[in-house]
């Protein structure tokens, strides 16, 4: 048997050996597979060995402790391939135990029965973990049964609980919304009765403010007055907003008749007070009046008295105006009986005091303005501070009685202002009207003084016309009219007179210029000259250059230059620019006639030269005087020209019988055709006028100068240029000028003679009457020097 068992062991050895021949592998594996198996080699040596074999054998095999594999087994679970690794190591643990003898096999049959137990337990051995798990899955899902069959209990009774809380919040959301109604109606219903109650007060408080109004203890000065009347304009407010309401306008005009009663006691203590304070002040019959001081005491000490509590009083009534007319008419009542009580204390006091000034500057009106208007600023101030001590708001009616008070003044004064004749006095009024009143103090309180400054610019408006007449007859009778005594017209007699004085005065004194002489013979210079400069702030400039010659003395000037200039300055300041260019030009255009006129008579009584040089120095006086006036003494006229109307007139009654012709000669179309009115515009111009006239004259003087000096040569030219022109035309035999009497040559030398010696007899008397009169050198050159050249040229001409 033993024999067999090697034979069989060997050729289940020579089969083993062959199964993985290189040439004919029995059961050839793969590359996978072999991999495994080297795996499985490597964890051969930890794996547990069957439960069939013996502890001994266990121990003999490696030692492992009994029941680890299966241990491991249970916490280590293998997959697939690792089972599939694990069958192939048990299947050659097998073989080793078959190959060792440890089993016998004596048949094929014994060995598919062994190898049929082997891989019966190697698939037992790979189930067994799946076997654990579906048992463990049972277990689960038995536990997952019992859970699912509470939480359906739960849920059942969590639906049972939650059908009774749903209808025990139903029931109690019923409750809760029948309590809510019933509280919104216990409101509406308080709110109602709330509403009505206090729609209801405003009824019941008739009866209440009646009883008030009735009761003899209840007066203006009450405390409860105010809240009173507050009370009843809201009542009244209440009704007119609510016109609806059942008996409202019963209760209105009820409200109405309280507010009436309300009013009449204010109207009653106001007037009372008012009434009370003027009789106290007023003098009595046989009586002295008090004085002034004491007046002022008087008239405003006791109507001061009852101010604050009347101002209280129309404190309120100001704020209401607006709330109903019944205030607006109390207010306006409570203003006239203020104003009536003023105006019998203030109106006569006033008149007497502006009587009272009359008397006393009965000749002085500068001084009767000047006092009036300051008197009547202190009336107005205190009639304003005390008005304003009764009441809050302004009034026109204030304004009114305060220019009633001032229009006294007025009446007293303009009188006196359009009788007054003098310039210098309406100038006066005009500068204290205008800068001493309006700029000084009505300017700095024209909120007070409103009423005032009203008067004081109609009194200086009426003044300024007055003024502006008045300068107008001036300059037509003393100016243009102007009739000069032989005195005016002594020149040069008065010039010498006046320098001669000059220089007798300087010997004594013993002065260094001749400036001087002349400055101290006019110790008082020229006012008007002086007002003059100053206007522009020139007066030492102009004055350094005024003194040089007698002519330019104050004293010396011609009367209608004085006057001119004196007429200005007094307009100058007082009226408009445009009314002062007007006058102005007027002034002008009479003075420089009048100085025509005089240069005339001069160059009849003296000479032509003492006549130019009489009036150039007077225009240059004009010119100079004129400039710090600073105007434009140029004026745009414009007028209507009626010619053409009066000419188509008269054509239109000339042709009658062609008044309704068809033809294009129609008398009446040609009338309105040629008839038109013309507007012309013409312009004056006071200073070209005088620029011209002095031009015009200055070529005379060097045309007369030339003719004194050159006469006889001028004569000569005259003749000579005379036959040379002649000569010039072909249709005429030319003359030969040496064979004619006066060009012979004894004649020519006669006349270059002649004229040589008016040079050296008159040349000394024209450069003398030029310093005389004009005492500039440099106007002395700008004349001459033409002179000087009409000379020359004159010599020059005969020499060719």
């Amino acid at each position: 048997m033993e024999d067999v068992a090697d034979v069989n062991i060997g050729r289940v050895r020579e089969n083993l050996s062959i199964w993985e021949d290189d040439k004919t592998p029995l059961a050839p594996l793969t590359s996978q597979e072999r991999d495994t198996i080297i795996e499985l080699t490597s964890v051969s040596g930890w794996r547990p060995l069957p439960p069939s074999l013996t502890s001994e054998e266990t121990r003999s095999d490696g030692g492992r402790e009994e029941g680890g594999g299966s241990k491991r087994d249970s916490e280590y679970p293998l997959d697939s391939s690792k089972r599939d690794s694990l069958s192939e190591h048990h299947l050659s643990d097998s073989l080793a135990r078959l190959k060792l003898g440890e089993v016998k096999i004596e048949s094929s049959q014994q060995f598919l029965t062994w190898f049929a137990g082997v891989e019966a337990e190697m698939c037992e051995e790979q189930d067994g973990p799946y076997r654990d798990y579906v048992s463990q899955l049972v277990s689960h899902r038995s536990e997952c049964q019992t859970l699912l069959a509470q939480l359906d209990e739960a849920l059942n009774n969590l639906q049972h609980l939650s059908g009774q809380y749903t209808s025990v919040s139903n029931k109690t959301s019923a409750l809760h919304t029948d309590c809510e109604h019933l509280l919104a109606e216990q409101t509406r219903l308080t709110n109602k009765a709330d509403t009505i109650e206090s729609k209801l007060a405003y009824f019941k408080e008739v009866d209440r403010i009646s009883q008030k109004l009735s009761s003899p203890a209840f007066q203006v000065t009450s405390d409860g007055f105010i809240p009173l009347l507050a009370k009843i304009d809201e009542c009244i407010s209440y009704m007119n907003t609510n016109p609806t309401f059942q008996e409202s306008a019963l209760y209105l005009a009820k409200y109405k008749h309280c507010l009436s009663r309300a009013l009449g006691m204010v109207k009653l203590y106001v007037t009372k007070s008012l009434e009370s304070a003027t009789q106290q002040v007023l003098p009595k019959p046989g009586i002295e009046k008090p004085s002034s001081d004491n007046a002022a005491v008087l008239y405003y000490g006791k109507f001061r008295t009852n101010a604050p509590r009347i101002k209280t009083l129309m404190a309120e009534i100001e704020d209401r105006v607006e709330n109903s007319p019944e205030y607006l008419n109390l207010l306006s009542d409570c203003h006239q009986c203020y104003f009536a009580q003023r105006q019998t204390l203030m109106g006569p006091c006033v008149a007497d005091a502006v009587t009272e000034l009359s008397q006393k500057y009965q000749r002085d009106y500068c001084s009767l303005v000047r006092s009036g208007c300051a008197f009547l600023v202190h009336v107005c101030e205190d009639e304003y501070n005390l008005f304003h001590q009764f009441f809050t708001a302004a009034t026109s009616d204030l304004d009114a009685f305060l220019l009633g008070l001032c229009t006294g003044l007025y009446d007293v004064l303009r009188p006196l202002i359009i009788h007054i004749d003098h310039l210098e006095t309406l100038s006066e009024l005009c500068n204290i009207l205008q800068r001493g009143m309006i700029e000084e103090h009505l300017q700095n309180n024209p909120t007070q003084l409103a009423p005032l400054t009203s008067v004081v610019n109609q009194m200086l408006e009426d003044t300024q016309e007055r003024l502006v007449y008045r300068a107008h007859i001036y300059i037509n009778v003393d100016i243009a009219g102007f009739r000069p005594s032989p005195g005016d017209l002594a020149y040069p007699s008065k010039l010498q007179m006046m320098e001669n004085i000059a220089e007798n005065l300087a010997s004594q004194r013993k002065m260094h210029s001749r400036n001087a002489s002349v400055s101290s013979i006019s110790s008082t210079r020229s006012a008007t000259s002086e007002e003059v400069a100053n206007i522009t702030g020139a007066a030492d400039e102009r004055f350094s250059r005024v003194g040089t010659s007698p002519a330019d003395l104050h004293g010396m000037w011609y009367p209608t230059v004085r006057r001119t200039l004196m007429c200005l300055f007094k307009l100058y300041r007082c009226v408009d620019r445009s009314i002062f260019q007007g006058v102005s030009l007027e002034a002008l255009t009479a003075c420089m006639q009048s100085l025509s006129s005089a240069s005339a008579i001069i160059s009849k009584t003296s000479s032509p030269l003492d006549g130019q040089l009489f009036e150039i120095k007077h225009l240059l006086i004009l010119r100079e005087q004129m400039a710090p006036f600073q105007v434009d003494a140029c004026l745009h006229e414009t007028s209507l020209d009626w010619s053409k109307v009066r000419n188509a007139a008269f054509s239109l009654v000339q042709k009658r019988d062609r008044l309704f012709s068809l033809s294009s000669n129609n008398a009446l179309l040609e009338f309105i055709v040629k008839g038109s009115l013309q507007v012309t515009e013409q312009r004056l111009d006071s200073k070209r006028d005088l620029d011209n006239r002095l031009k015009k004259l200055c070529e005379l003087l060097i045309l007369t100068c030339t003719e004194s000096l050159t006469g006889p040569l001028s004569i000569f030219l005259t003749k000579a240029e005379v036959i040379l022109q002649m000569n010039k035309e072909e249709s005429v035999k030319p003359i030969s000028l040496k064979n004619q009497p006066f060009a012979s040559a004894e004649k020519i030398a006669d006349v270059v003679s002649s004229s040589q010696k008016n040079i050296r007899t008159h040349l000394p008397g024209i450069q003398r009457s030029m310093q005389l009169y004009l005492a500039n050198r440099d106007t002395e050159f700008i004349l001459f020097k033409p002179i000087r050249a009409n000379v020359l040229s004159t010599f020059s001409k005969v020499q060719i």
